[in-house]
């Protein structure tokens, strides 16, 4: 006996590979496909009766209940990319297309939605995105990131008139380290003297890695003339205490060059050559110490 369109339907419905889930107009899950227990972890006869909320992240569901009732109306369905909560307490990514369903007097009575877990392609792009702008030895911002902190810096400090600093830092006799120690060594070393430049700075500042031994800090919205070189004499003295690695202590000094925006100069190519000449001023006349751009 061949089946009837209904049971067809039924079938398809049921071996879709996506997640297909129907609710009611008060957003109850009223079907469930084998799709929606794979991506989901809930059985059928857990998920049903159950409201559509215990899918999603907790903050956000009410973002994702607005957008899509928004949408529905607007456009009659919504689709776009939003994150799932599983049953096991773990949170993927999905992408989604959610429809309206009517009765026959054309009154919307609930919606059926159809999702495709995306959490592979989501985490890819992202591991991505982070490699194109961190360095990977140290997980500090990369060059490419670092310019691009600085160039939104300076428009938002041209609008509302305020300063900023860039503080060029060159480690001391670090190929000294390098030969004496082996590369292992002062590859730690770069990681250390890393985290000891991020414990000196603001939230609101960057500090990032441009090149071998040469590190880049933005200071933003800088009070006053003086406050870049108090927290580069900081820097000096956190930095220059003893580090040990592995069997090794290693002592490392730094010389630092200042330029300010716009002191020294409202270009940022110019602030940046300024800051390494003072910088290199520096490694030239002493080393361990600092320098405001002339």
């Amino acid at each position: 006996m061949e089946l009837n369109i209904l049971e067809l339907r039924a079938k398809a419905f049921d071996y879709l590979f996506d997640a297909v889930v129907v609710t009611d107009g008060q957003g109850i899950i009223t079907d469930w496909n084998s799709g929606s227990e794979l991506l989901y972890g809930y059985t059928k006869e857990e998920a049903i009766g159950q409201p559509a909320s215990i899918l999603h992240v907790l903050e956000d569901s009410d973002s994702i209940t607005s957008l899509v009732l928004s949408s529905v109306e607007k456009y009659g369905k919504w689709n776009g990319e939003i994150r799932y909560l599983h049953k096991d307490g773990h949170i993927g990514w999905l992408e989604s297309i959610c429809i309206p369903v009517f009765d026959d007097k054309q009154q919307m009575i609930g919606a059926l939605g159809i999702n495709r877990d995306i959490t592979t392609r989501i985490e890819e792009t992202k591991k991505l995105e982070y490699q194109a702008h961190y360095d990977p030895l140290t997980k500090l911002p990369n060059r490419a990131l670092f310019f691009e902190r600085l160039e939104k810096t300076l428009a938002i400090s041209k609008r509302k008139k305020h300063s900023f600093a860039i503080l060029f830092i060159d480690l001391d006799d670090f190929k000294s380290i390098n030969d004496k120690y082996g590369h292992n060594i002062g590859d730690e070393l770069l990681h250390e003297v890393s985290r000891k430049l991020e414990s000196c700075i603001r939230e609101s500042d960057t500090v990032g890695r441009i090149s071998g031994d040469e590190f880049v800090i933005l200071l933003t919205e800088i009070a006053s003339h003086d406050e870049p070189g108090i927290m580069a004499e900081r820097i000096i003295k956190t930095v220059s205490s003893p580090i040990k690695i592995k069997d090794s202590v290693c002592n490392i000094g730094v010389s630092i060059g200042i330029s300010l925006y716009p002191e020294h100069s409202s270009d940022l190519d110019e602030l940046l050559i300024l800051a390494d000449k003072a910088m290199y001023h520096v490694k030239h006349f002493g080393k361990n110490s600092s320098e405001y751009a002339k």
